[in-house]
């Protein structure tokens, strides 16, 4: 069926053609794999080349723009590109789960907690986001500014929902972390 525009109506057709990969979309996700695996086997500038080559295929893939903003904030030092590639991660790949946490470390590293704490209210209420990640954040940037009860509080919500033994026990290290500072501020109390 033809509509007077010149579209075709796509409700007639075979659905499965709706599923099938885009070439260019595989492509994409192929070399972001090997930026991937070269960023972890420490090969910067080859792994920045195959991102740069994502873009200039598809300039709206987040997750070549996180990548970016990790190279930029961890190796380069450069935190206004490193935030302008987060950002970019967030806005086109708003699935991408790894641009808010990153963004997040992002903003704790650089102590900008008021902005964090609006990036983790937002954060914590994405579907599929890992909520003890979220909370241990909530937790580590409370300790940082000292509110050493708010962030035991933090630590035991990420400790009680996370099923991942390892973060477990760093969770019940944050804990203790602030008892041992709560015992230095008020050496006569005992938690």
């Amino acid at each position: 069926m033809e509509f007077s525009n010149g579209q075709n109506d796509f409700s007639n057709q075979n659905p499965v053609n709706n599923l099938l990969p885009d070439r260019a979309e595989l492509e994409c996700e192929e070399l972001f794999a090997q930026a991937d695996r070269l960023l972890n086997d420490g090969i910067i500038m080859e792994a920045v080349e195959k991102l740069s080559q994502i873009l200039k295929r598809n300039p709206k893939f987040g997750k070549a723009y996180n990548h970016l903003g990790w190279v930029y904030e961890t190796k380069y030092k450069n935190s206004a590109r490193a935030e302008e590639y987060y950002q970019a991660a967030i806005r086109y790949a708003p699935h991408y789960n790894a641009a808010y946490l990153n963004y997040s470390y992002f903003l704790s590293n650089l102590g900008r907690f008021d902005d964090l704490k609006a990036h983790l209210d937002r954060v914590s209420q994405i579907p599929g986001i890992a909520k003890d990640t979220i909370a241990n954040e909530y937790a580590i940037m409370y300790e940082m500014q000292g509110n050493l009860s708010q962030a035991m509080d933090y630590y035991q919500k990420a400790a009680l929902i996370t099923l991942d033994g390892g973060k477990l026990d760093k969770y019940k290290e944050g804990i203790e972390r602030c008892k041992k500072k709560l015992e230095i501020l008020n050496p006569s109390n005992h938690f």
